[in-house]
């Protein structure tokens, strides 16, 4: 019996696959779309760099929480900050993968606003494209978010106490009820403690990537169908 060539398997396996879902199809429809001839490639790559960098932040999280532990443990003994000590000082690469996720949230933050002043000033935020802007302002309320949670996780003294400052500042929110309300949810009790720290680990490691890669989905549907916008 003759061995396949496995160009032949390719396109067997293929070929199964779209009798049950129109694979091929799909991956067509997204690669190949003609791009305008305005849309040149500095002004309009600002909205792709973000979603790199998205990316980036998703890989490289996956590959710190194999090490991280969101335990406070005791004063002086903490296991969070030990881990972070060992992924910076002894992993294999880790200061490298620790450094690019920090650097990356960073850089994130500035794109995102780039991206959206360019929005901005080209008028692209204007019907029918109104919902599409709306989700890109949750995408950054959503950034900012994941950049204040994740930056208690070290639960060192500076994270700690700029923590602190930050759920006092959310906590001021009007009215008194409200802002009273907020504070309790994040610290997850009287005080900035082991409670505030496993809050913040599960917003930042599942919550807030949940909510953003399905907010990057619905702005990549509105983009493809209403294209993109011309120069004002």
């Amino acid at each position: 019996m003759a061995i396949p060539h496995p160009r032949e398997i390719q396109t067997a396996v293929v070929d199964w696959l779209d009798d049950r879902y129109p694979f091929t199809k799909s991956v067509d429809e997204a690669l190949y779309q003609r791009v305008p001839n305005f849309a040149n490639a500095f002004y309009y790559c600002f909205g792709g760099m973000v979603f790199i960098l998205i990316a980036l932040q998703l890989v490289t999280g996956i590959f710190l929480s194999f090490y991280y532990v969101p335990d406070a443990g005791v004063p002086g003994n903490s296991p969070a900050y030990n881990s972070v000590l060992f992924i910076q000082n002894t992993q294999y690469l880790g200061w490298l993968i620790r450094g690019v996720h920090f650097w990356g949230a960073n850089i994130l933050i500035v794109m995102v606003l780039i991206h959206m002043a360019r929005v901005y000033w080209t008028g692209s935020y204007r019907a029918p494209r109104e919902l599409n802007w709306m989700v890109g302002v949750i995408m950054l309320l959503c950034v900012i978010f994941l950049s204040l949670s994740g930056y208690l996780l070290p639960w060192d003294t500076k994270a700690y106490f700029a923590t602190e400052v930050t759920i006092k500042i959310a906590g001021l929110a009007p009215p008194a009820q409200l802002g009273a309300f907020i504070r309790e949810v994040l610290q997850g009790g009287p005080v900035v403690g082991p409670a505030t720290l496993q809050r913040f680990f599960t917003i930042h490691v599942f919550l807030l990537p949940a909510v953003i890669v399905l907010l990057m989905y619905v702005h990549f549907r509105f983009i493809r169908a209403h294209g993109i916008s011309e120069p004002m």
